[in-house]
């Protein structure tokens, strides 16, 4: 059995919001090599740390960032919607083929919407890259609401793209349940008042940053037991 290490019992959930990447999918190893040959054609070299800052920010406030670490790349003279447009289209290129969901959280996403549990995604990623990845795995039912950072004001972890998310559901925040892998989101998730499981991915570099969230699942989405979440929360009001 799956070891989850856990604080809380028994909280009522009316609402359960999927981050996408990391969570949903298993996206991250590509998303990093598309970045990584993306901006060292801008002369940036995105290693592993790099990665780890950005985690769970969204596009716009990544691109922000690096503007600021590096000023003098050719990067920063590129308008804002055509850099996002030339990152999503490296990383589709990849991940159309190469990006798999998770079998066991899209097992809890359907477990969840047998019991009329509203569901969404709440992702850093821009909303065509939500789009087709939800159209490529055939979730567009089992997730029909879906947020990207970009639609918001601030993007992890600040709260505000999980709110919009319980807006959208038309469920309170304190009644909703976030799944995330980074510890932005986790702490995202928190700021919004929200219970979440952590599924931080193998070798995670901070595993303490996910030490305040609900349950943290070692090894990530892959080691989530449904089973046992399902039998954590209470769904009754659902």
């Amino acid at each position: 059995m799956n070891e989850i290490r856990s604080s809380l019992t028994r909280r009522r959930v009316s609402a359960v919001l999927f981050d996408m990447d990391g969570t949903l999918l298993d996206s991250e190893p590509v998303y990093y090599e598309s970045e990584k040959a993306f901006f060292a054609g801008y002369g940036i070299d995105f290693v592993p740390e790099l990665k780890d800052i950005f985690t769970g920010r969204g596009a716009v406030e990544m691109f922000r960032m690096l503007d600021s670490m590096f000023p003098d790349s050719p990067l920063c003279r590129v308008p804002s919607a055509e850099r996002l447009r030339l990152k999503d289209e490296a990383y589709l290129a990849l991940a159309v083929e190469k990006v798999k969901p998770f079998p066991e959280v899209v097992t809890l996403a359907h477990a969840l919407a047998g019991r009329g549990v509203p569901l969404a995604i709440a992702s850093g990623s821009s909303p065509a890259v939500i789009e087709l990845m939800v159209r490529k795995h055939g979730l567009e039912s089992l997730f029909p609401v879906r947020v990207s950072a970009s639609e918001v004001p601030r993007g992890k972890p600040e709260p505000d793209v999980f709110l919009e998310a319980a807006r959208r559901c038309g469920v309170a925040p304190a009644e909703c349940l976030v799944l995330e892998d980074s510890r932005l989101g986790v702490a995202a998730a928190l700021a919004a008042g929200m219970a979440c499981i952590a599924l931080p991915e193998p070798g995670v570099s901070s595993p303490e940053a996910f030490s305040s969230a609900d349950l943290v699942v070692p090894g990530g989405a892959s080691n989530l037991n449904v089973a046992q979440v399902l039998r954590r929360y209470d769904w009754t009001r659902c």
